[in-house]
């Protein structure tokens, strides 16, 4: 994947995540407090200024998750911060830019990090139709395994690809996607 190399100081948007729950993305505007080059992947220590997620999947998702803060792999875990301390986003946000804010810096991979928000949005959006593909693949193999008979067993492939149309043809072709050729990928 071809990625946008950033500098200290630069602001970014990017996508935190962590070992623990690595498909538990947390979109996040920062700006980059220091980097450690690597010929293939940067990283940045990046200070978080802005969420874009709820306060209630914040307190599921980033609470008590290991991140990493600082660039030694052995640095893994969570931020000192307590969910019930924290009703809302500006709340935890304030928290953040503190003067002790150093506490709470964390390490994001540079192929995670984008320049505007729209970019954010649309790297976003191909990491989760990547990972909404992968479970639909496993939910369609395990559903139509022949010696399954609970609620959701199908027959066939052919079943399954026909309530998959019955319930998102229109978000489809809304987007103008072909539905036959991505359900034919999910094979």
């Amino acid at each position: 994947m071809k990625h946008r190399i950033f500098k200290k100081g630069d602001y970014i948007y990017g996508l935190l995540s962590s070992r623990s729950k690595p498909e538990s993305l947390i979109p996040v505007r920062g700006v980059i407090m220091d980097t450690k080059w690597d010929p293939v992947n940067p990283k940045y220590k990046i200070k978080i200024l802005k969420f874009y997620d709820n306060i209630l999947y914040l307190k599921k998702y980033f609470f008590g998750t290991n991140f990493n803060r600082t660039f030694k792999r052995s640095s893994i875990g969570p931020l000192p911060l307590k969910k019930e301390d924290y009703p809302t986003v500006v709340s935890l946000e304030n928290r953040l830019h503190s003067s002790d804010a150093e506490r709470f810096y964390v390490v994001i991979d540079s192929i995670m990090c984008v320049k505007t928000l729209q970019e954010l949005r649309v790297l976003y959006d191909d990491i989760h139709f990547y990972l909404i593909s992968k479970r639909l693949k496993e939910i369609k193999e395990i559903s139509i395994r022949s010696f399954y008979r609970g609620v959701f067993s199908l027959s066939s492939i052919h079943e399954f690809n026909m309530k998959m149309k019955v319930g998102w043809k229109d978000h489809f072709d809304k987007n103008d996607f072909n539905i036959d050729k991505y359900l034919d990928s999910l094979s």
